[in-house]
């Protein structure tokens, strides 16, 4: 092996823990070599964020608790359907139509506080889930009426609404729009807010005039009707797993825009971080007294392309246990390498 290759190898993967080494590779090194560990340390912090927004789903929220929707969603469909003969007819232009009796529902005749529908809890004499219908449509309309429907508060062990601080609950809530839906779940007995939903629209549901008959049906593993029961558990859990994938198909269209642009801001700040990291050690090489006030701009960048490998990988193992975490992983860790540097390697001789 030549001795250019063995340096090169030497300096490259010494970078991970040398500080020395990542200097002597910015500036002996191949410059593809540098520009390769500086897209890797990049990319690699922004894996976790980018796999994570990829496998969430928009029934994500349900994943470790139901909060009791396999029979409330059960039980209120049942009713919507057999005792209302209500029917949710989607258009091929992805508007939802709401039909009761044949005829298509004034969404209008529904306000915040009057619901399309509830689900009511025998033994507690409360709400447990309420369904709402409104005819807006834009984002800033739509964040006004579940303004106003989070607001509504209910006497503990009734059903009347009291609009005090303490004393009162919350009843998780669904709002139908005509072309999307909002789900929140409440705590019970509290005005908390446990878990929400993403938002969802029609955009990729196929069109039918049965999408009530549609959730209510349930088949078993072998393709067989399971009868409707709502004391059954693999019929109320058919019903729920039904929903799940309506709640999915409704985050498709949302999941491409927040998997591109989530990973896009991170890849942006980790950018700017880099070049102001650069940035920072040729400043700190500034002075007479500094046997490094030589290094340009473009050097000291190399150098932070090559000593940011090590924070991203560490960025890369740890985000994928704590997810969320991964940002503040990489700042603190490429933080930490560029002042550990700064302090060895970067700093004036003292006189």
């Amino acid at each position: 092996m030549k001795e250019r290759t063995k340096e090169v190898l030497r300096d490259g993967f010494g970078v991970l823990v040398n500080n020395a080494a990542a200097i002597r590779g910015a500036k002996n090194g191949p410059l593809w070599l540098t520009i390769v560990f500086f897209v890797l340390s990049l990319f690699l912090p922004v894996l976790p964020i980018f796999i994570a927004q990829v496998n969430a789903n928009g029934s994500t929220f349900l994943n470790k608790y139901t909060y009791g929707l396999e029979k409330t969603v059960t039980a209120m469909a049942i009713d919507l359907k057999d005792n209302r003969h209500v029917e949710f007819d989607l258009g091929v232009d992805h508007i939802l139509s709401i039909k009761e009796n044949d005829a298509n529902i004034d969404y209008k005749a529904y306000g915040h506080t009057q619901p399309f529908a509830t689900y009511e809890n025998d033994a507690t004499k409360q709400y447990d889930f309420m369904l709402y219908v409104s005819e807006v449509m834009t984002a800033a309309e739509k964040k006004i009426v579940n303004t106003a429907i989070a607001g509504n508060t209910y006497k503990l062990g009734t059903k009347d609404l009291l609009n005090e601080k303490e004393g009162v609950y919350t009843p998780s809530y669904m709002i139908i729009f005509p072309d999307s839906f909002y789900m929140v779940i409440y705590g019970n007995n509290t005005t908390k807010v446990i878990t929400s939903s993403y938002t969802g629209d029609f955009k990729t549901m196929k069109a039918t005039q049965t999408g009530l008959k549609e959730l209510l049906t349930v088949t078993d593993k072998d393709g067989n009707a399971v009868a409707q029961n709502i004391l059954s558990d693999d019929y109320t859990q058919g019903v729920l797993k039904n929903f799940k994938k309506v709640l999915d198909k409704s985050y498709e269209t949302s999941k491409v825009v927040n998997v591109w642009g989530t990973s896009g801001i991170y890849l942006a700040i980790f950018f700017g971080l880099s070049v102001v990291m650069g940035f920072l050690m040729w400043i700190l090489t500034r002075g007479k007294n500094n046997p490094n006030n030589y290094f340009t701009p473009w050097l000291t960048q190399k150098i932070e392309a090559r000593l940011a490998l090590s924070p991203a990988i560490i960025t890369l193992i740890a985000g994928f246990f704590l997810t969320s975490q991964a940002p503040l992983f990489f700042i603190l860790t490429l933080g930490l390498r560029v002042m550990w540097i700064s302090m060895k390697e970067l700093r004036p001789v003292q006189g």
